[in-house]
């Protein structure tokens, strides 16, 4: 990697990519936008110091080595991959058809999962974002990492991605990332307007669970299935910030 040498009013993508790793780490909330505030070279001090580092808030080899050597440690431990164990137990729902919940208790729970009402129906739309939201609702409730996450209720891929997960400081990154590659647990978001959650990872492809597809991949379909995808149709990934008390309490 290219340690470049960033610090306070420094933009570009190694900003970004370290904005990222600080919330991946320290559940910091940060806005990843690739500026270098006040509010980015705090986290920094706070991390140097955790890592006994000179706490400048300047980041060079040192802190880029030290951030990226602990992310590997985290990894092994991946608190969010319950999100993909939750999110298998509804493989196989499926709607009655036109984005009908019908009776079914599994598409009724997801419709009701976000705040969109139309014409006194909860259904109707298109679902899988109200599924991912669903599924991230059920780990906040079962998981002391994810307890203070103010969970979504969201019935959008764009409101997810652009309006929630950057207001709750997710660490949003793109497939072709140099830092962060997806992991079990991640939020997959596509080029073509759909969500699922990663399940797993095989190489340049990810298995993921996604609601509202079918056996093409489409994101106007039936039912909750497992797809393996290819990196070159995903937008970006979404993890999800943790909480420092529920990693104390694991270790």
């Amino acid at each position: 990697m290219n340690y470049e040498l960033i610090k306070f009013n420094s933009r570009g993508t190694a900003v970004a990519q370290l904005q990222a790793l600080l919330n991946s780490k320290l559940a910091t909330g940060l806005l990843v936008d690739g500026h270098f505030g006040r509010k980015t070279e705090a986290a920094v001090v706070v991390f140097q110091s955790q890592s006994g580092l000179i706490a400048d808030g300047v980041v060079g080899r040192m802190t880029w080595t030290a951030l990226l050597s602990s992310r590997a440690a985290s990894d092994s431990l991946n608190p969010q991959k319950q999100l993909a164990a939750i999110a298998a137990t509804y493989i196989g729902t499926k709607e009655t058809g036109n984005n009908r919940a019908g009776e079914d208790a599994k598409l009724l729970e997801i419709f009701k999962a976000d705040d969109l009402v139309i014409n006194g129906e909860t259904d109707g739309y298109p679902w899988c974002a109200s599924f991912v939201s669903l599924c991230v609702q059920k780990l906040c409730t079962r998981s002391s990492y994810f307890s203070s996450l103010n969970a979504p209720r969201e019935p959008s891929v764009w409101r997810f991605s652009a309006v929630w997960a950057k207001n709750n400081g997710c660490t949003i990154f793109s497939s072709s990332s140099a830092i962060l590659s997806p992991k079990p647990g991640d939020i997959v978001v596509f080029t073509f307007s759909h969500i699922g959650i990663v399940e797993s990872v095989r190489g340049n492809k990810v298995v993921t669970i996604e609601g509202n597809t079918n056996s093409a991949g489409s994101r106007e379909g039936q039912e909750v299935a497992r797809k393996v995808r290819s990196l070159n149709i995903i937008k970006s990934f979404i993890r999800l910030p943790y909480s420092n008390d529920g990693l104390a309490r694991a270790r």
